[in-house]
Formats: C-alpha cells, sequence, structure tokens
C-alpha cells in the first residue's frame, strides 16, 4: 500500500464556524449518534486502504432514518482496511454560508472535505434527486461531470474521489444520470460494495489511475461504468465501447442482514424515529405498474428467529420506543403472526409499539391486526390502487372488492377510525368509470362499515408514471387526461364527508415520467435544472417556479418537442394495435436495455399483453413460476419460510406507573451538546433511560412516557454546567447505583454529577428553582470600546432602574410587554481585556411559573445606555440554584 501523506485537503474543515446557532437545527451535522465508532481520525486515516464517505442526497432527517443508507455504512465499517464516514444534503442556510465562505462541503464524523475521501456514494432513489446530488459535488468542490475529473493515480493527492450511484432508480435507468457518474453500483449493495473497497485498494496500492481502475471495475459483476458504454446505432439502445466491457450489466442481489439495520440512533428526530428491522427482501406479487416489485426479485425471507434476535437485542441496545417490520409486502411474510406475537410476548413490558408500512389488504386479519401497535396504536395503510375490480385485474393486483371490505372492517374491529388509502389515476386501461370507481369504493366502504362506527379516510391519488423494467414501461398518459381525470374525482368525492383527499401535482408527474424513462441527453437538462434552482425540495416550496426550471431546461437542452410528445400520450393507439404489431412496437430498443434485471424483456411485453386481457398472474412464490427470467445462479430463487405456529399470546402490561421512589440528579450539558435542543435532549434522556434498564415509574395515558423532569431547558447553543432533573422509580434505587448505571448510556457532554433522594410526592423540580448563575462575554462591535468607568456607569445605571420593561410576543404572536427588573439580581464583570471584550456574570430570580432574565435582555439594555452594539458570545449557565430545604 501507498504510504497516504496528510494535505490541508484533507485537514477538516472550521466546524464551529461554519455551524454555530445562525444555522437551523445545527445537531443535524455533529456527527455524535449513538452507534458511531470512536476513532483516532488521524490514525485509521493513514493505515487504511480505502476511504469511503456514503451520501445521502436529503436533508439530515430523512436520510439518517434510511435502513439501507445504515446498514451500507455499518457493514463497509466491519471490513478490514476500509473506513466510512457520512454526509448529507445541507440545509439551504447552510449550503449558503458555505459558497458565501468558500468552504467545502464535510462529513459528519471526521468533519473532512468530502473532496478529500476516496470513494463518494450516492444512493439515487427518485428520479429529480440528480439535482441535489449536483448541489452537494459543487459545494464539496468536485467536478460535476466524470468526464472533468481527469486521470490522475488514485493516490494522488489531486485525485478526486470515484463518484458512484446506487439505489433502485440507478439501478432501473442509470442513463440520464450516467454523465455525474464513474460507476454506479446496480442492485443490492451489501457484498456488492465491499468487493468494490478491495478492488479500490488494489488498484490505489499498484499506482493505477481512474481510467485503469474503471476497467478493472467494470469486471465485478453488478457494477457498470457508463464512461466504458456508448449510443449505438440507433441512438438509443447502449453498446459497449471496449471489449472488454460486458454487453448488458447485470443487478446484484443478497441475503437481507438484519443486525446491521441498528447501527446508529439520532440525538435528534428524523422521520422514521424507529429501529427497522428487515423480514422480506423483495417482492413476486407482480404488480404492474411496481417497479420494486419488480427489480427486486427474488423474494427473500429472513429466517424468523433472526428477526426476533435482532428486533429483541435493537430494542435494547437503541432505546427506541417503536419498531417497524419492512418489506414491500409485509403480509406476505407468512412468519408475520408468529414473529410478531412472539415480539409482543418478549417485550410486554418494555412499553414499545410495532408499525408495518403500507400492506395487503387481502391479509390483512385478526393476527395481524393483534401484533399492531402496543401501548399505542400507529396510523394503517392500505393500497387498493384501482377504484374497480377490472382495473385492479388489469394492473394484477389480486385483490377483490370482498377482501378489501373484509380488510377495512377486521381494521375496524380491532379500534381503527382512521385508515389511509391510496390509489392511482391514468393506469393502462383504465375509464372514467373506473376513475368515479375509487369514489364509489370510499362510499361503499364507509356505509358498509358504519355499524362498526364511523371510517374516516386519508386518501392519496397519485397519477401513474410508468417505470422502467415494468410490464407498463411503454405506456404513456397525457398531462391533459390526467387534470381531466383530477377534476373528474374531485367533483365525486366532494359529496362524500369523512375524506381527506391529496393529490399529486401533475407537472411533478410529468417530469418525473421524462427523466425516469429518458436517455444521456437528459443529462443537460438536469444540469441546466439545478442551476436554475431545482432542487428536489423546492417542488414543496414553489412548485411554479421548479416547473419553470425544469421545463426552461428541457428547451434549452432541445428537448422541448419530444416533452411536449409526452405529455400529448399516445396510449390510447397501442391499445388498438394488434398482436403482432404490439410485438413490433414493444421489440424496439430501450435506454435501459443494457441494465440487466434479470427479467426477460419478451415476458414484459407478453405481461403487457395479458394486462390488456385483464388476465390474473398468480403470485410465484406462493403458486407456479411465471417464467419472468429473474430465478437462477446469478440472482438466486424466491425463499419462502413456512410459517412457524403462532406462540400463545400473553397479556400486554401497561408500563410500570408505581411512584415509590425519586431522585434529584445533577448533571452538566457541555460541548457539542448545546447544540441539541430541549425536546431532543429528552429524547435523548428517554432512549438512555430504556437502554439502562433501570425501573423508571412511567405515566399514564395514550402514550405513556418517563416520569422525568428538567429544571429549566437551556436555550439552544447554552452550555450548563450545574442543571438539574428528577426521576422517579417503581422501586427504592441506590443513587449511586443509578449514576452508574445511566452515565454510559450517555453520549460524552452530559456527565451526571449529583444524585440525592427528595421526596415523591413533594413540589415538583420547577418550583424549588430560586435563581440562575449566567457567565458570558460581551464584545463592542464598532468604535473604541467603552472604558472600564463607562461600563460600571451603564451597570450602575442598569442595577438602579426601578422597571426594566421588555417588549416582545407571545407564543401566538400578540404583543406583550413585560418588567424583568424582579428577576434581576446581581450584574458582576472582571476588567475588560485588550480587545474590549468583557467577561460578565449575572443572576437571575426564576420565578414560580419558570420566567427568569435572559442574558440577550442584559446586552439589549447595556447597548442602549452605551450607545453602542455589543455581541453576545461564549454563553453558560452556570448553575440552577434551589431554594434552601
Amino acid at each position: 500500500m501507498p504510504v497516504t501523506v496528510a494535505t490541508s485537503a484533507d485537514a477538516p474543515v472550521d466546524f464551529d464556524a461554519l455551524v454555530d446557532l445562525g444555522i437551523s437545527k445545527p445537531a443535524r451535522y455533529l456527527g455524535n449518534e449513538l452507534g458511531v465508532k470512536p476513532r483516532d481520525w488521524e490514525a485509521d486515516w493513514q493505515a487504511v486502504g480505502v476511504r469511503w464517505a456514503l451520501t445521502y442526497p436529503e436533508v439530515y432527517e430523512v436520510g439518517a432514518s434510511n435502513s439501507g443508507h445504515i446498514i451500507l455504512y455499518s457493514i463497509l465499517n466491519a471490513v478490514p482496511g476500509q473506513l466510512c464516514d457520512r454526509s448529507y444534503l445541507p440545509a439551504p442556510d447552510l449550503a449558503a454560508r458555505l459558497r458565501e465562505r468558500g468552504a467545502p462541503l464535510f462529513a459528519v464524523e471526521s468533519r473532512r472535505p468530502l473532496a478529500a475521501f476516496d470513494i463518494l456514494g450516492f444512493s439515487l432513489s427518485y428520479e429529480l434527486g440528480g439535482t441535489n446530488i449536483l448541489e452537494m459535488l459543487e459545494l464539496a468542490g468536485i467536478p460535476i461531470r466524470a468526464a472533468e475529473r481527469g486521470d490522475l493515480p488514485l493516490a494522488h493527492p489531486d485525485a478526486p474521489p470515484l463518484i458512484f450511484a446506487g439505489g433502485p432508480t440507478a439501478t432501473s435507468n442509470p442513463e440520464p444520470f450516467a454523465a455525474f457518474f464513474d460507476f454506479v453500483a446496480l442492485g443490492d449493495g451489501e457484498e456488492l460494495l465491499p468487493e468494490i473497497g478491495l478492488v479500490v485498494a488494489e488498484a490505489r496500492a499498484a499506482g493505477h489511475t481512474r481510467r485503469q481502475l474503471l476497467r478493472d471495475l467494470a469486471q465485478v459483476p453488478g457494477v457498470y461504468v457508463p464512461s466504458l458504454y456508448g449510443p449505438g446505432v440507433d441512438g438509443v439502445s447502449i453498446e459497449p465501447l471496449e471489449p472488454g466491457a460486458p454487453a448488458r450489466v447485470q443487478r446484484r442481489t443478497a441475503t437481507p442482514m438484519p443486525h446491521y439495520a441498528m447501527g446508529l440512533v439520532p440525538h435528534i428526530e428524523t422521520v422514521h424515529d424507529r429501529l427497522t428491522v428487515e423480514i422480506r427482501r423483495g417482492c413476486t406479487r407482480g404488480c404492474r405498474f411496481c417497479q420494486p416489485g419488480m427489480l427486486t426479485r427474488p423474494a427473500r425471507d429472513v429466517e424468523p428467529e433472526a428477526v426476533i434476535e435482532a428486533v429483541e437485542e435493537g430494542m435494547g441496545r437503541t432505546g427506541y420506543s417503536d419498531f417497524s417490520l419492512l418489506s414491500l409486502s409485509c403480509s406476505d411474510y407468512l412468519a408475520l403472526p408468529a414473529v410478531g406475537v412472539e415480539l409482543r410476548n418478549r417485550l410486554a413490558d418494555k412499553n414499545v409499539s410495532l408499525t408495518l408500512p403500507s400492506q395487503r389488504v387481502d391479509r390483512f386479519d385478526q393476527n395481524i391486526a393483534h401484533i399492531l401497535g402496543g401501548t399505542r396504536k400507529a396510523g394503517l395503510t392500505f393500497a387498493p390502487e384501482a377504484g374497480s375490480q377490472r382495473l385492479r385485474d388489469i394492473v394484477n393486483k389480486g385483490l377483490t372488492d370482498a377482501e378489501l371490505l373484509a380488510g377495512v372492517r377486521t381494521a375496524m374491529e380491532n379500534g381503527y377510525r382512521k385508515l389511509k388509502l391510496y390509489f392511482m389515476i391514468g393506469l393502462p386501461g383504465e375509464t372514467d368509470s373506473d376513475v368515479l370507481g375509487i369514489a364509489d369504493t370510499c362510499q361503499a366502504l364507509q356505509g358498509q362499515c358504519s355499524d362498526l362506527g364511523r371510517l374516516e379516510l386519508n386518501l392519496t391519488i397519485s397519477n401513474f408514471t410508468p417505470k422502467p423494467h415494468t410490464p407498463f414501461q411503454w405506456h404513456s398518459v397525457s398531462t391533459d387526461e390526467f387534470r381531466r381525470r383530477q377534476e373528474l374525482l374531485r367533483r365525486a368525492l366532494r359529496q362524500l364527508r369523512g375524506l381527506k383527499t391529496n393529490f399529486s401535482d401533475v407537472r411533478l408527474s410529468a417530469v418525473e415520467d421524462f427523466v425516469g424513462r429518458g436517455d444521456r441527453r437528459l443529462s443537460a437538462v438536469i444540469e441546466a435544472a439545478w442551476r436554475a434552482g431545482a432542487g428536489l425540495d423546492a417542488w414543496f416550496e414553489s412548485a411554479e417556479r421548479s416547473y419553470a426550471a425544469w421545463t426552461g431546461a428541457i428547451e434549452a437542452a432541445g428537448l422541448g418537442g419530444r416533452y411536449r410528445q409526452l405529455e400529448l400520450g399516445a396510449w390510447s393507439a397501442v391499445e388498438a394495435m394488434d398482436t403482432a404489431d404490439l410485438e413490433t412496437f414493444c421489440h424496439q430498443s430501450l435506454p435501459w436495455d443494457h441494465i440487466d434485471s434479470g427479467l426477460d424483456k419478451r415476458w414484459l411485453a407478453e405481461d403487457l399483453q395479458r394486462a390488456l386481457a385483464a388476465t390474473v398472474v398468480p403470485d410465484c412464490s406462493f403458486e407456479g413460476c411465471s417464467s419472468c427470467g429473474v430465478c437462477g445462479p446469478e440472482l438466486g430463487h424466491n425463499v419462502v419460510i413456512p410459517p412457524p405456529a403462532i406462540p400463545a399470546a400473553l397479556p400486554q402490561r401497561a408500563p410500570a406507573s408505581d411512584r415509590v421512589d425519586r431522585l434529584r440528579i445533577g448533571f452538566a450539558k457541555t460541548g457539542s451538546l448545546a447544540l441539541i435542543s430541549h425536546l431532543d435532549t429528552l429524547r435523548m434522556l428517554e432512549r438512555a433511560l430504556r437502554r439502562s434498564g433501570l425501573p423508571v415509574s412511567f405515566t399514564g395515558g395514550f402514550h405513556p412516557l418517563p416520569r422525568l423532569q428538567l429544571a429549566l431547558p437551556l436555550p439552544l447553543g447554552v452550555e450548563g454546567s450545574g442543571e438539574w432533573l428528577d426521576l422517579e422509580f417503581t422501586e427504592q434505587v441506590d443513587p449511586g447505583l443509578v449514576r452508574s448505571r445511566l452515565q454510559p448510556e450517555l453520549p460524552p457532554g452530559f456527565q451526571l454529577l449529583s444524585a440525592i433522594r427528595v421526596e415523591v410526592f413533594g413540589v415538583s423540580l420547577s418550583q424549588e428553582l430560586a435563581s440562575a448563575h449566567w457567565q458570558f462575554v460581551l464584545q463592542p462591535q464598532a468604535g473604541a470600546p467603552p472604558t472600564s468607568e463607562q461600563w460600571q456607569q451603564a451597570r450602575a445605571s442598569l442595577l438602579a432602574a426601578e422597571t426594566l420593561m421588555w417588549n416582545d410576543t407571545d407564543k401566538k404572536g400578540r404583543p406583550r410587554s413585560r418588567d424583568c427588573r424582579p428577576f434581576l439580581l446581581d450584574l458582576q464583570w472582571a476588567e475588560p481585556q485588550s480587545d474590549g471584550s468583557l467577561l460578565c456574570t449575572l443572576w437571575a430570580a426564576i420565578d414560580a411559573a419558570g420566567r427568569s432574565l435572559r442574558p440577550e435582555q442584559v446586552q439589549h439594555w447595556l447597548a442602549e445606555r452605551l450607545g453602542q452594539s455589543l455581541s453576545l458570545s461564549d454563553l453558560r449557565r452556570k448553575d440552577l440554584v434551589l431554594k434552601p430545604c
């Protein structure tokens, strides 16, 4: 291995200067989650053979809760000689600051620039996510196009990292994004990524250049190197440019590894704030619109005992109060009832809840209803997809009206009164009657379940967008027709009560379709749209602006006519074709034909014909083989585990709520933890208490919580070295034992200082507060700094004031005025420093309602008296002083 020489390009960024209270939710960027492996980054950086950074092109709250992202991160960090860090799309405020200061985007743990890593991987899970990837590349100072990254030896200090993409969109059709990536990882990454790392490490050690390495990577099954391929003579198909490159690149499959799902626990709330354990990968239901179901075949069940162990251990290690079992179709995991009951039995006294993603309503029975929820019930989601039996047969949903009704009734019999239903419009063969059938279905469900109570429905109406590698990949619907059908359905749904409906934006669907089924010409569109401000989040902030950016980019690339042709749709002409003409139509080249998903293209065309005849194909996991072409030695076969016996269900127990003992614990919260909000601190403490196994007392009600009270919330960004919390227990506990059990479960920077027993039913902690002791630095901002005498005059004036009025607004935005003088006990400082700064100490009273004086108010009043603006820094709450016993 060549010696790696540290350079300034490898040095960590000045994190404290970049991420402060001027940045929204600064804790997003700390990289200090539970489960992060402690490292000597300087030593490890030099010692390993390859350094990865896995990036998720979404904000932290989305990326950090993505199970695939965390699993791959955990696996790579378990491979000897490799290390892996993470990065996420910075929010607009941090992105602006990075540009303003010329600082690079960094990885959250090492805080090293992304450009310093050897391999930079992006998850591409959505057609319009490419703009966020370009944003991150530019912020990292990396050329956005692969052709601009040169051919230096891999170990050269100026060599950019290898940029690759993985994920469902990258696997289905990488061509629109091909210009931006050195290679694409197709399919499952658990085994593929470590193999790639070994090849890269060997190439670095051998002194290979970038292009030499890419030729080697092209020989790894599942790796597609776009630069080694180009358009064929028809201008659509993609062919190898070099003799060594395979004509077609097959995606990889891997066995699910549920143990790695417990890798990280964020300290802030994320989108999916729970433990997620995969129980089944792949789906063979054969829904003809569903790309994930087609691209993840064969179906592979996880052994029930492995699921149970992963959840039981994961809940103990993470401290989560909720867990989710993950699959494209959880109901098709035949062991689900047995696994669910066993988990509920084992976790009966742990105050946890189980949730499942959208599931098949026809398999929703009393067994599955029983295992859902726990101490609190989450929402329940079903996806009928279409409003008529005929159309459900066309899409091969395999769901009858009777099964839909039975599933909904089962849900209501188990206490659910609000359900989410997903439907699509624009499916092949759809008529106005099918669209109106959505309203008819909702009305029928409400009417036929009225004996069980009032049924409220939340509907999501999506516009069908055809996806590569599905039988409907040749379909198209006009944008005007989508709008007409949406309005038709809106009018019908207005007649119903107890419904909330959300329609997808037609313009978004059209652009998504155009990119998703595009070719290499789309790279110019994606780049131009990004430069015009069409980030993924912009759709939700300003759909008009984003749509204008995308359509402007399409026109600028000379593809406006092609886009308008797509908007017009031409499916009616295809439906009118005879069998021979339809076969010819489906035989024409597609931009993704060189990606071998395992599905035979002829089978897809045949299944399209079966769809037009409304012929249902059974699920090959449970019935005969459908001859799709997937199963074989390369991709494997369906693995379906027979359902084990369902154990006897033990009665669920409410969390222990006895109030036997109460401790008052002194603590310090310092360092980077100051950037974690009060609510996130409470969440962090709750999880730490769960992990500790201490006999904590819980509240009652729908959402039981530990009987935990923090004395007075610390403002965001403020360190506290003398804070208090009260904690109640269901049995007598030893204060020293509580500290020794709880401290190891808390992150560095949260130090337990003392623990004493107090009266269980005594006065609440907030009522015991007398005063707060603050320390902070004031710095004059302009002009000559005040003299010591001027400082003392301002202090004397402040302390002598009879009133100190403060005008602000309440939580509802209403103006209010308060006299804060009663809270000012004392204000002291040392002599000003040579730079004019002043180290101040403030004592402020706290009343029974928790109201007090804040240092920024003192800053304001002193600035008024000095006639000079002051900055406030190094703010710390030294102590919260309790009333004497």
